[in-house]
């Protein structure tokens, strides 16, 4: 699959209000001073995965018009969206992706990319799928069985992503239980009632993904608040 189908199968899992970019990581433009400062020390594979990931930030704001300014790392890693805007970015596998909204338009939002390839080891494995029914992931039979706790891995990934900005929560897996519909590309999460605040905590939250030749894409987003 080209870069091109691979950002195409990305846009199909958000709303048209979110902009939506990928990009090969080898391809990656160079950072402004600012964002260089980030991954300063930082190995070279580390700063084309960075560099490549907020091209793709850059171009999503570009297509909101929002472009223009560095765009800056938390305390927990997150980036750091212009004042007005939510988003993701994600890199693994030699690609890299990003999606933005205006807060209009979303209250937050989670991508995440993993690779086919590896699978999880089977101690990974049991972590991830801890705790979750074997009738919420999908049949043994079905052809993307094999990748079912990777697509988990993905989208527990992604649902930490949506929610630590705006709540500080540091979920673990074990904190994400999680239904997979594996022939409609959707899965729904639920996190640990111990999490409170935001009014989310034991509510449900749908999300999507997409499998490639090569990689899983997962995302989820939230709608904007009344």
């Amino acid at each position: 699959m080209t870069t091109r189908a691979e950002a195409g199968a990305a846009r199909t899992l958000l709303p048209d209000t979110v902009a939506v970019a990928v990009a090969p990581t080898h391809d990656a433009a160079s950072l402004c001073p600012d964002e260089a400062t980030l991954v300063a020390s930082a190995g070279p594979q580390r700063r084309r995965e960075f560099a490549a990931g907020r091209a793709c930030a850059h171009a999503a704001l570009r297509a909101l018009g929002r472009d223009g300014e560095p765009i800056g790392r938390g305390g927990g890693g997150e980036p750091l969206w212009p004042a007005g805007v939510v988003g993701s970015i994600s890199h693994a596998g030699g690609l890299a992706a990003a999606a933005a909204a205006l807060v209009g338009d979303a209250s937050a939002i989670g991508l995440d990319i993993e690779s086919l390839d590896p699978p999880l080891s089977p101690p990974d494995e049991r972590f991830v799928l801890a705790g979750a029914a074997a009738s919420t992931l999908g049949g043994d039979d079905h052809p993307l069985a094999p990748y079912r706790s990777k697509i988990a891995f993905s989208a527990k990934e992604t649902v930490f992503k949506c929610l630590y900005p705006h709540t500080g929560w540091l979920l673990e897996f074990g904190d994400v239980d999680l239904s997979l519909d594996l022939d409609n590309g959707g899965y729904v999460a639920t996190v640990d009632s111990r999490f409170c605040g935001g009014g989310l905590a034991g509510v449900a939250l749908s999300g999507r993904f997409a499998v490639s030749h090569t990689h899983i894409f997962t995302a989820l987003w939230l709608p904007p608040r009344a």
